[in-house]
């Protein structure tokens, strides 16, 4: 093994940093390596970092190749309180199942989300976006946006495998929360619309 080879992937996972790098990328870099290589190589070095006490990290695999620098799970009670300052409150129950659409039907438009769910969900795809879990990546013939899940979204959920290791749901099923919905449509009638949240060219930046 080139004697600098895991130096290297461990400079590239840091310079990526949260968005990770695939192993294709990897191997791009890295012309003369084979991918076992490479991925012994990236073995050797979460070998080193869980070995060492003194080390705050490990390497995540997500969505199906891709690799990211992250805190170890044992030290995540302390930066978590960092967490619930910056972001103090979790997805509802609503949101969650919105998210569950998106993953499983898109790309996909509110309007055809709204079909399923019966619900108004405006306020849900806002959130969504807050959180990175979802991302705009075109528009239908009517311009109205469609949306997928982002790479955030298998690092959350610690998702390895990408989509073909996610359950099946049965939508033909699907019923929402009455009094949640209700109570959630009255807030995006009061503080939010689609029109002054999702303009792709006011928000860049923002989600």
């Amino acid at each position: 093994m080139n004697s600098n080879i895991k130096a290297v992937i461990e400079g590239l996972l840091f310079v990526y940093g949260d968005e990770g790098i695939s192993l294709l990328e990897l191997q791009n870099v890295l012309e003369d390596a084979r991918p076992v290589t490479i991925q012994e190589a990236i073995l050797d070095l979460e070998k080193k970092y869980s070995s060492d006490p003194e080390c705050a990290f490990s390497i995540q695999k997500f969505s199906k190749n891709k690799y990211r620098l992250q805190t170890k799970l044992e030290l995540h009670e302390y930066f978590a309180k960092l967490e619930l300052e910056v972001n103090n409150s979790r997805l509802s129950n609503s949101s969650i199942e919105v998210l569950s659409i998106i993953v499983y039907k898109g790309p996909i438009s509110k309007s055809e989300i709204e079909a399923l769910r019966q619900a108004e969900c405006s306020y849900q795809i806002y959130r969504l976006r807050q959180k990175k879990l979802i991302k705009a990546v075109g528009k239908t013939s009517t311009g109205a946006n469609l949306y997928t899940i982002t790479d955030n979204f298998f690092k959350l959920f610690n998702i390895t495998g990408g989509m073909e290791a996610l359950p099946q749901i049965d939508f033909a099923s699907y019923k929402t929360d009455e009094e949640e919905k209700d109570f959630e449509e009255k807030v995006t009638e009061e503080i939010i619309t689609e029109e002054d949240v999702f303009n792709e060219e006011e928000t860049e930046g923002l989600f």
